[in-house]
């Protein structure tokens, strides 16, 4: 199993990224391949008749000869990868092995649990009859060979990776011709065998192989560059493996050589910014590894015939079994990454910027120009290297994008405004001002991201602010290039789980609308009037936030307002905003609104956990079924562990420095906006007071709903029930819990007994007064505030 190994070394173990994404791959396909199979699982039995037909055209003899051969072919192979290890004595592969082929057997089990489907009788009769083959143990097999193999990739030649994959190819067709079981099984294995074996690689790492220096040396031999020394270079060559060659002539070549790894982390990184991210310009992979070179070597060669400084590209050649390399006439000097800040003189950030030019005339955009691709020379000329990442007749976008970057990383060493200045002298102020909205860190590359976080100045503002002084323009909206959103996800997460879980409470429609025609409307009017209340209570908090004196029903039509445009934005965010300019035109100054609202909805949240806890206690095990309270002892030894950990991560110096930094000014702004209303207890009354209205009017309006549907649950229990909901839903980015509320209450009220013909109604009932009805009233509300110049 040597092979070819004399043009490469092993240097170690590592996790590679082509195991990663064959990981991936695997997991993806396996998940659809079960997804797939329990959704056509009642069509199992049509498809059982179909293989029990297909079965007849081969008589009982030669259906127990290929069954056999599939079971020897299986076998056989299993001893043979698993003697490999024994015999080159490799310990470490034999374990890769074992684990392996543990994982394989591990996943089939849980696919089985979840698909919930074994084979039918009748294709099992017809097994039997044809010879009592075990199908069970002849799928295992197949998912252990699957995994096996692949496993065995990394460790021996790309021979015995052929013959293995020949092998299983003709188990596979042996196992179609006598069907032991469902052919999708035998797909569900063979996939799961392989994410067994491609995820222990990556638990485990493959032999890092690399080619040698021998090897090297042949392929710049066989490209025209025989050479005389050759060792490592000591450089930033992401992506690929740097060498340093002299020539037999004398001269001197700097070689990159890029192999399969290499090419799957370029994949990998795509495929995460396609998914992030959009409009950067890399959505397009290459697709293969001497792709990949070819382009770099387009790329390098146009923009040195374009008149651009970069090094010349001198040869491209095969390296090994699946690596390739590049080599340049070598340069020297250092990158910028690699020089003091004050390196860069005026006359050098000007050479820098018309390098930029050059490329923005031909329409090549670098796409990479971080501080470690811009080269000085021992003349302080600068040159640009490393064009893998480039994009050849690139958009505007693109282009206005390798400005923005190059404008970050310059001022990084040289400060804000000399970097400026030399792209407008360059570039001129259009071209500049363009790059504006590709000013945020979504548009920068991994080095200056992390550069900028070492930096406590905030230099993206900075930048954007001299680009627009000295372009005279006024500064534009950031572009969105986020394709998902953090609270996009959360959003389809919680409607994800809202479906789940209301879905199973609205079949019984019948029964729904048994309860509605039902149901007593006597207790709508105390509904309506219990959830007008919750905005006198919302008054009385915010006149208790606040030191100065308040109109009350210019304060109440204010919270009504404020619950409308608390519709508009998630996390009430837009009723926190109304309430501050409100109080604004009110005569409260800035400072001392803001705190205000923000202690009005601190005491809001107080008042609902201590309410949280009073209605679980009062409730009991009535509102949480089997759940038992912990006991008071369990309850101190649980503090003395989060106070013991509190003291030792208290120990360490740099979470000091992070709560003197960030904790303990937190703590005193909070401090000093609590004073005023501590120092007047009717002003903590009405503060606290309010928020208690609020809560516990939402908690008997539901309440009420329950009884209005013929519920029987007591009022602790349902208040339980709101209290634990309505704090898990306020986690839910969407308006007023939207969706999030309504499945955490029909679920708790469930749990807690209520049948679900009564909780869905009335949730929609509690959800109606309280969220849809206020729409309209608050909306008028909000139009007469701002008639009347309130807002």
């Amino acid at each position: 199993m040597s092979g070819d190994r004399t043009e490469e070394e092993v240097t170690g173990y590592e996790r590679s990224p082509s195991d990663v994404l064959r990981t991936v791959v695997f997991a993806v396909l396996a998940l659809l391949l079960l997804g797939l199979a329990r959704w056509a699982r009642d069509e199992s039995t049509a498809l059982d008749e179909d293989l029990v037909q297909r079965l007849s055209f081969l008589t009982p003899a030669v259906g127990r000869i290929l069954a056999g051969a599939v079971t020897l072919l299986v076998l056989a192979s299993l001893v043979g990868a698993w003697a490999a290890p024994l015999v080159t004595r490799h310990a470490r592969l034999l374990g890769h092995l074992l684990i392996s082929g543990v994982l394989a057997v591990l996943l089939l089990l849980g696919a089985g649990w979840l698909v919930d489907r074994a084979d039918t009788d009748a294709l099992v009769a017809e097994v039997a009859r044809r010879g009592g083959v075990d199908s069970t143990l002849t799928v295992d097999g197949v998912a252990v060979m699957a995994a096996s193999f692949v496993v065995l990739g990394p460790f021996v030649s790309r021979r015995w990776r052929r013959a293995g994959a020949r092998l299983l190819a003709l188990v596979v067709l042996l196992r179609l011709l006598v069907p032991i079981a469902h052919p999708g099984t035998l797909a569900v294995a063979l996939v799961l065998g392989a994410l067994a074996g491609s995820a222990t690689l990556l638990l485990l790492g493959r032999p890092s192989r690399r080619p040698t220096l021998g090897a090297v040396a042949a392929a710049l031999t066989g490209g025209g560059l025989p050479p005389a020394d050759l060792h490592p270079a000591v450089v930033d060559a992401r992506g690929s493996v740097p060498y340093v060659a002299t020539l037999q002539d004398g001269g001197r070549v700097f070689t990159k050589v890029m192999g399969a790894d290499n090419r799957a982390a370029d994949l990998l990184f795509r495929v995460y910014r396609f998914l992030r991210l959009k409009d950067v310009g890399d959505e397009r992979p290459f697709s293969s590894l001497r792709r990949t070179v070819e382009h770099e070597a387009l790329v390098s060669l146009l923009v040195r015939d374009a008149g651009a400084r970069t090094p010349r590209l001198r040869a491209i050649a095969p390296v090994g079994s699946d690596s390739f390399l590049l080599s340049y006439d070598l340069v020297d000097g250092s990158t910028l990454d690699r020089l003091p800040p004050d390196s860069v003189p005026p006359l050098v950030l000007s050479q820098i910027w018309e390098q930029v030019a050059v490329l923005r005339r031909h329409s090549v955009a670098h796409r990479d120009l971080r501080r470690a691709n811009i080269l000085l020379d021992p003349t302080g000329t600068p040159w640009l290297i490393d064009f893998g990442f480039s994009e050849v007749a690139a958009s505007p976008a693109l282009l206005d994008a390798d400005v923005a970057q190059l404008l970050v990383a310059l001022a990084l060493d040289v400060g804000v405004e000399p970097a400026v200045d030399a792209a407008i002298d360059r570039l001129g102020p259009e071209a500049v001002a363009a790059a504006l909205p590709r000013l945020q860190p979504n548009s920068l590359s991994g080095a200056t991201r992390d550069a900028l976080r070492h930096r406590k100045e905030q230099l993206l503002p900075r930048i954007r602010a001299a680009v627009c002084r000295r372009s005279g323009v006024p500064e534009p909206e950031l572009a969105d290039l986020e394709r998902i959103h953090r609270t996009t996800v959360l959003t389809v997460v919680l409607l994800v789980a809202a479906t789940y879980l209301l879905a199973p409470q609205l079949g019984d429609v019948g029964g729904m609308v048994a309860r509605v025609r039902a149901a007593d409307w006597v207790w709508l009017p105390w509904i309506l009037a219990v959830s007008a209340l919750t905005y006198a209570g919302a008054t009385l908090s915010i006149v208790g936030a606040v030191p100065a004196r308040l109109r009350p029903l210019t304060t109440f039509v204010a919270q009504l307002a404020s619950s409308f445009a608390s519709k508009l934005a998630p996390a009430g965010l837009g009723g926190m905003a109304l309430n501050v300019r409100y109080l604004q035109k009110s005569g409260v100054d800035l400072p001392v609104a803001t705190s205000g609202v923000g202690l009005s909805y601190a005491a809001g949240s107080v008042v609902h956990v201590v309410l949280m806890v009073v209605f679980a206690v009062w409730a009991g095990q009535s509102a949480f079924g089997s759940l038992r309270l912990p006991r008071p002892q369990a309850v101190l030894w649980g503090v003395l562990v989060v106070l013991a950990l509190a003291a030792a991560a208290l120990a360490v110096p740099a979470v000091r420095r992070l709560v003197v930094a960030r904790l303990v000014p937190l703590v005193q702004r909070s401090v000093h906006g609590v004073g005023p209303a501590l120092r007047r207890p009717g002003k903590l009354a009405l503060l606290l007071g309010g928020a208690a209205v609020v809560t516990l009017g939402y908690l008997v309006c539901l309440y009420l709903s329950t009884r209005a549907f013929g519920g029987g649950l007591g009022l602790a229990t349902v208040g339980a029930v709101y209290l634990v909901g309505a704090a898990v839903a306020a986690a839910a980015p969407t308006p007023g819990g939207l969706g999030a509320l309504e499945a955490a209450l029909i679920a708790g009220l469930v749990a807690a007994g209520m049948d679900h013909t009564v909780a869905v109604p009335a949730v929609f009932l509690y959800r109606l007064a309280t969220f849809w009805l206020p729409i309209l009233p608050g909306w008028a509300a909000f139009a007469w505030l701002r008639r009347s110049d309130h807002v």
